[in-house]
């Protein structure tokens, strides 16, 4: 699985092979029952298909999967996203 998106008819599960699933679960719920990470507050995603994070030129970020397909990031989840990662430093 590579994400999982809210829109206003509903929740979809987009797998490895571009197809899309609905499912009657929550973003919420489903976040609170995997280890799916929330980047934005309508997308969860894989952080194994993670291929790297991307800044545009007006602070924002976007993800980019392993399938190149590109979720944008919230600067809400930003942060935790970096220090996740080990991006951040502290101190």
């Amino acid at each position: 699985m590579l994400y999982i998106t809210s829109r206003m008819n509903g929740v979809y599960i987009m797998n490895n092979k571009n197809q899309e699933g609905f499912t009657e679960l929550t973003l919420r719920t489903i976040e609170m029952r995997t280890t799916l990470v929330r980047c934005h507050h309508q997308y969860l995603i894989n952080m194994a298909q993670l291929k790297e994070i991307t800044f545009t030129e007006n602070s924002q970020a976007k993800l980019v999967l392993s399938n190149s397909q590109h979720i944008p990031i919230s600067r809400r989840y930003l942060k935790v996203f970096k220090e996740a990662l080990g991006l951040c430093q502290f101190g």
